[in-house]
């Protein structure tokens, strides 16, 4: 109790003083103990070193044993005290007492935990502050100088780098290089470093060093470098035919030090368009196999990119060298052959020759195929109408089109489906469920008799069901379904049906006649021609002639009041009253025959085509030999033998084949060609002496290219304005008669014949010479039937077998024949009008056609003028003629009776009057008119001399001549209100005085009615028979 009054007693000093003794006493103690510890594990540090022959004080990584030692005695001090609140109060106690003696208390310390070290990273090639992690900082607990950082010391006198104070106060720093670092040198820096506080010696304060940390600084790689290629080039040698997966390998290093920019990542063909391919290691292979013809060696260019996408900076060049294998087959041949449009025949391989490859070839045989299913009906044929064939082949006449293109006389097929091409006679297209159509009655003869043909174009679809699918039927119209022929196809057979009215009812007779053949179901174009010299039936298939298969005998029809129909693409079932028995596919070109079969020429003249493969060097093929066609002459197989054992046949070798071969051309005889192209493939077999090293050939795919023709341009020209009295017209006249029909190319002119043009074009106009294979003439309003009708000589339409379908609107002559023959015939066209009267003018119009309205002309117009008669006795009908013509009112007419208006539009009274009193009042009236013009030109010069004399006061004056005024107040003129005058006797003068028969009254009335095309605005007169 005493002793803790006492110590209460002692005061706040003699507590401290008290409390202090006590710890130092205890602390003393254990320090004494610690130190001693400290002292033997630092000189057995030591002797191990001395014992090792570590001899050197500095080692590689900047550190001295020394600092080992410490740091190793420290932690070992640091692990055996027990970090309590007396053992800190006792340390910085103790410290301030040993700093007493110098005046610097305190050591700085690096604010760095223990182990840890400062990472740095610095990018090559740049000096500037190195990012340290953690920052370097130093602290020191002193105040005033003593507690700041003056100095970080870098221990290591040989790194690049040197330590500075960045604040004294707030003991920051940083590290610099000192010159510019190369990562491939060296990547990685280490060395210590330690702070330094600012202490004072000249004023007896001694500075103090902290502890030793370690600084590891990384050198940041720049990817400075590019790829480098290990060889200046490379070279490599394949076979043709052959795929590679490495033909070789390139290779490239780069010098940068970090593996990202090191590395070669990727290499790249820089050369386009080029079969091969390179990876990511360098190994270069082909895409495709090499051929030697097209490349004996390629060229390649080659870089190389680092893992950072820089690219190398020199490419290398990588050669590969193509070897030449040896391919047996054609060679030297073109695979596009271009025809110019009718130049005759083109050479399809003429310089062609055949590698064996040193086999000995025996015998060949080459096919070639021209492929033209695709143009038009099969291949290139003639676009005319099946009529206008069957003339150009010397068929007889008499054949009906029952197909014809739509337009006057041919109605029925206005409503057929077409190719709308013009490619040939037109394609009618049938849909197998609804199309069909019924043709007129007294187009096809109701008996054909015993001899007939029927002939078409057909392409077969495909056949769904069984049904029957009918191409021409003629059947009862009512009451019965009885058929008395018809063409059909049944389950892909052609059938023709033919049953006899009347006759010996109990006989039978053949009546149904069946033929199998692949033609009608491979959907491709066909010709069928059916003869018939009954009981005879014979068919024909592209011109060649096939057997029925099968006859079936029926009896004849019983006689019957009921009338007949004739459909086509179906058949009419009279007792069910509707059309069945659709017919699925295209059909072109029917034709059929009455009392007349065709003969097997005709008949293949007609499918013939126009272009084909032309052979004519027979006598230069060798013993053995074979040649031959197919019938289009789309295929020619051509055979050689070369069996050295039969001496005849020494002379005949492959070479002598080969320049046969070269002989084989293509042809097209039409005018203007179908343009396109046209597949030529030739197929070769070989034999060989050595069967087991025989060669094969592959085939070669080629195609004719048919330029595009020179298309024509056809004019027709000619008067376009006529005038004619009523009479004339009523008698008729030829509107054509001074027609003319030119047709012209315009073709491209060749470098060296443009200097010969004297205008400098590059085009030319040459007229040319072909067929017309129609004209139409059509009229303006439609004819009045009764009253117009346009006629042509029969004499000459049969003498150019010729045909004619006339209408209300017009006519239409077809059949192809020379221009010079049509426009001779046209010339004779006679049109004729017994109510002339009626009318004031008409408008023919007429227009052309080649090939099937392929190329047609243009539209030539002649307006017929009506002239009209007067009636003298009543002189009020001219000025009612002239005003109606004036107002330009065609429906309103003038009767020479009361000189009344009509009532009813169209209709013309007739105007009776002497053609001679017409002429004297024609011929006083022009006088009258003529006089006072002549009196108004010369008065009209007179007063504008008059007036000019007036501006001359010094003439006038001296010629003393008296001035003349003009009074035209009561003046009167009267101009002939008549718009026609009457022609005269000659009809020869009435063409070239029809455009003056119209007076300009028409724009009188009507400024705003611009004046009609072909009429002249000045009034002529008549006055060959005025006397002055």
């Amino acid at each position: 109790m005493n002793s803790m009054s006492s110590f209460r007693h002692l005061g706040e000093k003699g507590r401290e003083h008290l409390i202090f003794f006590t710890r130092f006493k205890t602390s003393r103690a254990a320090t004494a103990d610690k130190k001693r510890e400290t002292m033997i594990i630092r000189w057995s540090v030591l002797l191990l070193a001395l014992l090792c022959g570590v001899l050197a004080e500095t080692r590689q990584d900047g550190r001295t044993w020394e600092d080992d030692v410490d740091k190793i005695g420290t932690k070992k001090l640091d692990d055996s005290t027990e970090e309590d609140d007396s053992d800190k109060y006792w340390k910085e106690t103790k410290s301030s007492e040993e700093d007493d003696k110098d005046g610097n208390k305190h050591k700085p310390w690096l604010e760095i935990e223990d182990g840890q070290i400062f990472h740095g990273l610095i990018n090559e090639n740049d000096m500037s502050m190195v990012e340290l992690h953690p920052k370097l900082k130093a602290s020191d607990k002193d105040s005033g100088d003593a507690g700041k950082i003056c100095q970080f010391r870098i221990m290591q006198k040989d790194v690049p780098f040197d330590a500075y104070v960045l604040n004294p106060n707030t003991g920051e720093g940083y590290i610099r290089a000192r010159k510019e670092l190369n990562c491939e040198d060296k990547k990685e820096y280490t060395f210590t470093i330690q702070a330094i506080d600012c202490g004072v010696p000249e004023k007896g304060i001694q500075e103090k060093k902290s502890h030793k940390a370690t600084v590891r600084i990384q050198v940041n790689d720049v990817n400075e470098h590019g790829p480098e290629f290990t060889a200046s080039g490379y070279e490599a040698t394949v076979m043709e035919g052959k795929m590679y997966d490495n033909i070789l390998k390139v290779e490239a290093e780069d010098r940068d030090c970090s593996p990202g920019f090191s590395q070669i990542c990727s290499y790249e063909i820089v050369t386009p368009n080029v079969p091969f391919q390179i990876s990511e290691d360098g190994i270069i292979s082909n895409t495709e196999p090499l051929q030697y013809v097209d490349g004996h060696n390629y060229i390649l260019t080659v870089t190389a990119y680092d893992c950072g996408q820089r690219r190398a900076d020199l490419d290398v060049l990588v050669t590969i060298t193509v070897k030449e294998q040896c391919h047996p087959g054609w060679k030297d041949f073109q695979k596009r052959i271009e025809y110019e449009p009718f130049s005759g025949t083109k050479a399809l391989l003429p310089k062609v020759y055949l590698e064996t490859c040193g086999e000995e070839v025996s015998d060949i045989t080459t096919t070639f195929t021209l492929e033209t299913s695709h143009i038009g009906k099969g291949c290139d044929r003639d676009t005319y109408s099946s009529s206008s064939l069957l003339k150009l082949c010397g068929a007889s006449q008499g054949s009906i089109d029952l197909l014809p293109a739509p337009g006057l006389g041919s109605e029925w097929t206005q409503s057929l489906p077409t190719d709308e091409g013009h490619e040939g006679d037109q394609v009618f297209s049938f849909d197998g469920r609804q199309t069909g159509v019924e043709i007129p009655e007294g187009v096809v003869p109701k008996n054909l008799t015993n001899q007939f043909t029927i002939a078409t174009w057909m392409k077969h679809r495909e056949t769904f069901g069984g049904d029957k699918e009918t191409i021409l039927c003629k059947s009862d119209k009512k009451e019965l379904n009885r058929h008395h022929y018809s063409l059909y196809v049944h389950n892909c057979k052609l059938m023709f049906l033919l049953r006899h009215d009347g006759g010996d009812l109990e006989t039978f007779r053949p009546a149904e006649f069946h033929w199998k053949i692949p033609q009608v179901c491979d959907k491709q174009w066909h010709h069928y021609a059916i003869t018939v010299d009954f009981p005879e039936v014979n068919l024909y298939v592209d011109g060649i002639p096939y057997s029925p298969f099968l006859v079936t005998d029926d009896w004849p029809l019983h006689p019957s009041k009921f009338d007949t129909r004739l459909t086509l693409g179906a058949c009419w079932q009279g007792g069910d009253q509707e059309m069945s028995q659709y017919f699925r596919g295209e059909l072109a070109g029917l034709l059929i025959h009455p009392g007349k079969t065709e003969t097997r020429r005709v008949i293949s003249c007609l499918h013939n085509c126009n272009e084909s493969l032309e052979f004519h060097s027979f006598d230069e093929t060798g013993p053995g030999s074979e040649v031959h066609f197919n019938p289009d002459q789309t295929q020619l197989f051509l055979r050689g033998e070369f069996t050295p054992k039969n001496p005849d046949n020494e002379a005949y070798t492959l070479d002598k084949y080969t320049k046969v071969l070269q002989k084989v051309a293509y042809q097209n005889g039409r005018q203007f060609p179908t343009p396109g192209m046209r597949a030529l493939k030739i197929h070769t077999e070989v034999n060989c002496f050595d069967d087991e090293t025989c060669i094969e050939v592959p085939d070669v795919d080629a195609y004719v290219m048919v330029l595009h023709p020179e298309e024509p341009t056809i004019n027709l020209s000619g008067t376009d304005h006529l005038a004619r009295r009523v009479a004339e017209l009523d008698q008729g006249v030829a509107p054509f008669r001074d027609l003319r029909i030119v047709s012209t190319i315009v073709r491209d002119v060749e470098e060296e014949e443009e200097e010969e043009l004297q205008e400098g074009g590059t085009t030319e106009v040459t007229p040319i010479s072909h067929n017309l294979d129609a004209c139409q003439i059509t009229v303006d309003p439609p004819l009045e039937s009764g009253k117009e009708e346009l006629t042509v000589p029969k004499e000459d339409l049969a003498r150019l077998r010729l045909e004619k379908s006339a209408a209300t609107n017009g006519l239409v002559i077809k059949g192809v024949d020379t221009i010079a023959n049509y426009e001779d015939i046209l010339r004779k066209v006679v049109y004729r009008n017994s109510k002339a009267g009626d009318y004031f003018d008409r408008v023919l119009k007429l227009k052309c056609s080649e090939m099937n309205g392929r190329y047609e002309s243009n539209e030539y117009a002649v307006e017929l003028k009506v002239l009209h008669t007067l009636n003298v006795a009543n002189p009020e009908s001219h000025v009612k003629v002239a005003a109606a013509v004036a107002q330009n009112v065609p429906a309103q007419f003038i009767h020479s009776k009361g000189v009344q208006e009509a009532a009813v539009p169209h209709q013309v009274p007739q105007v009776v009057a002497s053609s001679q009193s017409a002429n004297v009042v024609t011929s006083l009236v022009i006088v009258i008119c003529v006089g006072f013009l002549i009196f108004m030109i010369v008065l009209g010069v007179y007063r504008i001399r008059a007036a000019n004399r007036r501006n001359m006061d010094s003439e006038w004056d001296q010629a003393g001549e008296p001035r003349m005024e003009w009074d035209s107040s009561d003046l009167t003129i009267t101009v002939n209100p008549m718009d026609v005058e009457y022609e005269g006797a000659e009809s020869d003068s009435s063409d070239d005085d029809d455009d003056s028969a119209h007076d300009d009254s028409d724009s009188s009335d009507d400024d705003d009615e611009p004046p009609r095309e072909g009429r002249d605005s000045q009034l002529e007169w008549d006055n060959s028979t005025l006397s002055f």
